[in-house]
């Protein structure tokens, strides 16, 4: 019998070392490298690299193509962003796709009022001159388009492009978003 309450005193004991030790762990602040930037945005001190993908066809998901690009528009200001046009997303990369007239984007202006802009205009804007802001699939854009190169973004493997880019693209990025 005293065995038996010796291992149950044991066993509580254990028991409530435990709880503290966990209690105490919930409780801690935590501390992430962090810090303010100067626009009172949270951000680490080196630019982050993120990559936006977007499979889908702007055609049949154009508010997905939208926000896809806002995103990458919006974010770049603070981050290395390249957007990547995988599957049917790679339509994005096809003027004649791009500048179709029922393409309209919903943008955030400079005072918090909603600008409409057309979604080639969008594009535009986020590339800036810099194709390599965007990298097209080249095996989605070949299964679709063939031999054409793209009218907007990067095909890797082609004109010099490194056909490597891909995986080095994603394997350094810090985030990668998905539409």
């Amino acid at each position: 019998m005293e065995g038996k309450i010796g291992m149950y005193k044991k066993v509580r004991s254990a028991f409530i070392l435990m709880l503290g030790i966990v209690s105490v762990g919930l409780f801690q602040p935590v501390n992430a490298d962090w810090a303010i930037d100067s626009d009172g945005g949270v951000s680490q001190g080196d630019p982050q690299d993120i990559v936006i993908t977007m499979k889908s066809n702007p055609m049949s998901h154009p508010e997905m193509a939208c926000l896809a690009v806002t995103f990458a528009r919006s974010l770049s200001g603070g981050a290395n962003v390249t957007l990547f046009v995988t599957l049917d997303g790679v339509s994005l990369a096809d003027d004649s796709v791009v500048s179709s007239r029922r393409f309209k984007c919903d943008f955030p202006g400079q005072d918090g009022e909603i600008l409409e802009i057309s979604l080639k205009e969008n594009l535009e804007e986020f590339i800036g001159g810099n194709d390599n802001n965007m990298v097209v699939c080249p095996l989605c854009w070949k299964s679709r388009y063939g031999e054409e190169l793209p009218d907007y973004g990067v095909l890797p493997g082609a004109e010099g492009v490194d056909p490597k880019a891909i995986g080095k693209m994603m394997l350094d990025a810090d985030k990668i978003l998905d539409f």
